[in-house]
């Protein structure tokens, strides 16, 4: 198990047990929202998308790692 993987479960089963909810229905949800970001049209969204994914629509893992480093700076 990669290191984003394993910290994003650990993030995962976090988020589940503050609000009372299987990790799955976390994973879910997040790449349910994920998905629906990825494919908003407004084109600010689409340019800062290519600006923090230029290789295409990230992994959940991928994503919260760019996010965490974003917040970071």
């Amino acid at each position: 198990m990669t290191k984003d993987k394993k910290q994003s479960n650990e993030l995962f089963k976090e988020i589940a047990a503050q609000h009372g909810v299987s990790v799955d229905e976390v994973v879910c949800e997040m790449q349910y929202l994920l998905d629906a970001t990825w494919d908003n049209p407004d084109p600010i969204a689409r340019k800062k998308q290519r600006e923090l994914f230029p290789n295409g629509k990230p992994s959940l893992e991928e994503f919260i790692r760019i996010m965490e480093k974003q917040m970071k700076q």
